[in-house]
């Protein structure tokens, strides 16, 4: 018996990429500032560090950088996003200078760059 079934065929390969979104605070002319940049990555540069990525903001004097990863495959007919870790770096004597709270410190970073990032915009007292 011979079979023939059409349905879904799927002859595109999807496209994967990494999305890697990074906002930082350099220190300019005595002002602190906060910046953005993302990087779209595709499939063949995914093993790109986030060294290489820093390195390639070409600023000095970096206060505070959050890193947030996003993996997206697009099949043509869907898409999927898949959050992968944020990483949070900070020059020790700056963000020390910020922290009121040095019992709960983990929590207040966490909560100072959800507001300075995504809450307030950039707006917040740095």
């Amino acid at each position: 018996m011979e079979k023939l079934v059409v349905g879904n065929i799927k002859f595109k390969k999807p496209v994967v990429e990494k999305l890697v979104d990074i906002h930082y605070v350099v220190e300019k002319e005595g002002k602190e500032v906060l910046k953005h940049k993302y990087f779209i990555l595709t499939y063949d540069e995914f093993d790109k560090s986030n060294d290489e990525l820093i390195k390639s903001l070409n600023e000095k004097d970096i206060k505070l950088l959050v890193i947030d990863e996003t993996v997206a495959i697009d099949f043509g007919d869907e898409e999927i996003q898949k959050h992968l870790d944020t990483t949070i770096m900070y020059d020790k004597q700056w963000i020390e200078s910020k922290s009121p709270d040095k019992a709960n410190f983990e929590r207040w970073l966490v909560e100072f760059v959800d507001q300075l990032i995504f809450t307030d915009r950039g707006n917040c007292p740095v």
